[in-house]
């Protein structure tokens, strides 16, 4: 499982524990008649939160990591969920200060909770959305695979570099995202960063045995697999 899966993981649990303090808070704050108990909920609620917040510090070491990973290479909705991450972490800093160590101003408190949760649920939108999304496209990888379609088959190809190339590299531009865009690759005479020519052995070795950073497909690639991805790349 990659980091950035794991994250979006992390990222369900992160949203379901946000909401179980948020209806807390709503029931404390919004319910004359409760079946359960105010002391129950105020515990739950507490519970939650320390949950949030830890949670929210593991998925913030996992992004400050990512980033160091792959420098200023970040994609459009990678700054954007960094931004919202940001002022997610500023909006629930505030929060607990206030709850802390400035109860004069306790009457906030309830919205900057509201407000935390929607940026959570944003967040978690940019996030764990992309996860389900590539988790869809596996599934239909996998059809394609049992199915016992034709070797090279072109749409098995495309679904294959949806699932394990998209992340990182442009199909349709020559432009870096994290590794260097695919636009050409088998028409081009060198592959970028290796300097190799570029010629489907070559590219197969960069996919079995990487040069510099990136991850090896060995385990999780076919020969199958190969020969469509490279059928799917033939046509870019």
């Amino acid at each position: 499982m990659s980091l950035f899966h794991f994250k979006s993981i992390l990222a369900i649990f992160f949203l379901l524990t946000g909401l179980i303090a948020v209806i807390c808070m709503l029931t404390l704050m919004g319910r004359s008649e409760r079946k359960i108990s105010a002391v129950f909920l105020r515990r739950l609620h507490k519970g939650a939160g320390f949950v949030f917040a830890i949670l929210f510090l593991v998925i913030s070491y996992l992004c400050i990591k990512y980033v160091a990973i792959i420098g200023d290479k970040l994609s459009l909705r990678a700054v954007l969920h960094g931004v919202l991450a940001l002022g997610l972490f500023i909006v629930l800093a505030l929060k607990l200060s206030i709850v802390r160590f400035y109860k004069q101003f306790s009457r906030y408190v309830p919205g900057l909770g509201m407000t935390v949760f929607a940026l959570t649920f944003v967040v978690f939108s940019t996030s764990a959305g992309f996860f389900l999304l590539s988790t869809s496209k596996q599934s239909v990888v996998e059809e394609k695979r049992s199915s016992g379609e034709i070797l090279a088959d072109l749409e098995l190809g495309k679904a294959l570099f949806e699932e394990n190339c998209f992340f990182c590299h442009y199909a349709d531009r020559t432009d870096s995202k994290i590794g260097p865009g695919l636009k050409g690759i088998l028409k081009v005479e060198k592959l970028p960063f290796s300097g190799k020519p570029a010629t489907p052995d070559n590219v197969t070795e960069q996919l079995l045995n990487p040069y510099r950073n990136m991850p090896s497909f060995e385990s999780s690639l076919s020969e199958q697999d190969i020969e469509s991805l490279l059928a799917y790349l033939r046509t870019l």
